[in-house]
């Protein structure tokens, strides 16, 4: 992976930022309209609408030449990424489940540190940092934690960690909007597959579930991944994925301000902290060479 040495304009870190600010409405929209839903349809139908919307966008020329990256991305980025973090909000608190997924900064750093690139002692600490607020932000803690779920989270931010780091080497010239649009179509066809498999009957549709798919298919899951898979290619991946960290509170604020849920002093210190480390994971991208 080449480093990037151009410093990138802000404007490309708010339009970055876009994404896990779409991404955070999905837990308002699935409790205000999608209660009781099932969760392998709604992860598949969340995917497989957007991807077969865009699929017409893809080349034939891209899948023959690219099938095998777009097949290793899918998987990781989308594919496996859901599958286990559904498998671990089966099995623990939603709370739970996305602290342990936030470790997907500090997964990155130790990855990249494997393959010689050092983070730095702030990258370090803004990662255990962030880890440390969405926990205060949202943890419910089991009497005794389901090891398998745990498993699970914490592989989901593992998938998405390593997808992310391979974008610039298997995605290499192919534009993210049809980076995007194979990655769902492929993601969601085997979801698919998998659903229908599994024996799941398909649930009972109403004016509300479908309006709440449309926006957590078309809108974040498209709109979303396009933006981050653009982001991914212009930005250094070990900044990109703190922006992930903002997740979390924005559907912890969207409850505050949609369901009536309650904030309080120890959620919103939370906040603060995890906004703080977000923004200090930044600055040194002004100065450091990217990559």
């Amino acid at each position: 992976m080449q480093a990037n040495t151009s410093p990138a304009p802000a404007s490309a870190w708010w339009l970055a930022l876009i994404a896990p600010l779409l991404w955070g409405t999905t837990y308002p929209v699935t409790k205000a309209w999608l209660v009781g839903f099932d969760p392998m349809w709604l992860a598949t139908l969340r995917i497989l609408v957007p991807g077969l919307l865009m699929l017409p966008l893809v080349p034939l020329s891209v899948w023959r030449s690219r099938w095998l990256a777009i097949a290793v991305l899918s998987t990781l980025n989308i594919g496996l990424f859901t599958a286990l973090l559904f498998a671990g909000l089966q099995r623990l608190p939603g709370g739970m489940a996305a602290t342990l997924t936030a470790s997907m900064p500090l997964q990155i750093l130790l990855i990249r540190a494997l393959l010689g690139r050092f983070p730095s002692l702030l990258q370090l600490l803004c990662a255990t940092g962030g880890i440390a607020g969405v926990a205060l932000l949202v943890w419910q803690s089991p009497v005794t934690p389901d090891w398998t779920g745990v498993a699970c989270s914490l592989l989901a931010a593992t998938s998405m960690s390593i997808g992310v780091l391979l974008i610039p080497v298997l995605g290499k010239d192919i534009k993210p909007m049809i980076m995007t649009s194979a990655q769902l179509a492929l993601a969601g066809v085997v979801l698919l597959l998998v659903t229908m498999l599994a024996g799941r009957p398909f649930p009972q549709l109403t004016l509300g579930s479908v309006l709440a798919l449309g926006w957590l298919g078309p809108v974040t899951m498209g709109m979303g991944y396009i933006l981050w898979f653009r982001s991914v290619a212009r930005l250094p991946v070990d900044k990109l994925a703190f922006l992930g960290l903002v997740n979390p509170v924005v559907a912890v604020v969207a409850g505050v301000l949609f369901l009536s849920e309650a904030l309080s002093l120890v959620q919103l210190a939370a906040i603060v902290l995890v906004l703080v480390c977000v923004v200090m994971a930044q600055l040194p991208a002004r100065t450091q060479a990217k990559g």
